[in-house]
């Protein structure tokens, strides 16, 4: 691969000659793990990062990292720094999306798609059937970002969001791990 090209793999279509690929070696070398109540302050700060308006208040990830039915994970440099954070919510058999938020400069680089992939993982671990996510119907990057994933519109809700924008709801069904219901232990292919 030249100097100049694209690595291959990478999460968007629009890849342009030339674009600088630091991003993406950054993002290879991040760590998966679960987000814990030490892990709050960062959260918040990657929240102020990736959302310019309509984030979550501290208040509320608390609550998230609390909650038994809800998994957060968090993408982490070697040196502990997050670049991401996945936040979602186990309702009987569906994974709920809350949140996938990717800090700027580690965006483009296949963090956003490791992220969704282990958001399946953990559906199939704890025997969901599907996944699903609300995205702002403004947001076309990101409904794109999902579809090329494979997740597919089911309507619009008029007014979800409480600032009266409109969202898209999506889905994606994945084969739940049958043997993670009954043994605990997730059966690996």
């Amino acid at each position: 691969m030249g100097s100049g090209a694209i690595p291959v793999g990478l999460d968007y279509p629009f890849a342009v000659q030339g674009k600088s690929t630091s991003a993406f070696a950054r993002c290879a070398r991040a760590l998966l793990r679960v987000a814990t109540h030490n892990d709050l302050d960062a959260l918040y700060q990657v929240e102020l990062e990736c959302f310019r308006e309509h984030r979550f208040r501290k208040d509320h990830l608390d609550w998230i990292l609390a909650n038994d039915k809800a998994l957060t994970l968090v993408e982490e440099t070697d040196e502990g720094r997050i670049l991401g954070a996945l936040m979602l919510l186990f309702e009987g058999t569906a994974c709920r999306v809350l949140s996938v938020a990717v800090v700027p400069e580690a965006r483009r680089g296949g963090l956003g798609t490791k992220m969704m992939q282990a958001t399946e993982d953990a559906a199939r671990e704890r025997g969901s059937s599907v996944v699903r996510l609300e995205v702002s119907t403004q947001n076309l990057g990101a409904v794109e970002f999902y579809r090329r994933l494979g997740y597919r519109t089911d309507g619009v809700l008029y007014g979800y969001y409480s600032w009266g924008e409109d969202a898209y709801s999506m889905t994606r069904y994945v084969a739940p791990n049958v043997d993670a219901g009954r043994t605990g232990r997730v059966r690996r292919a």
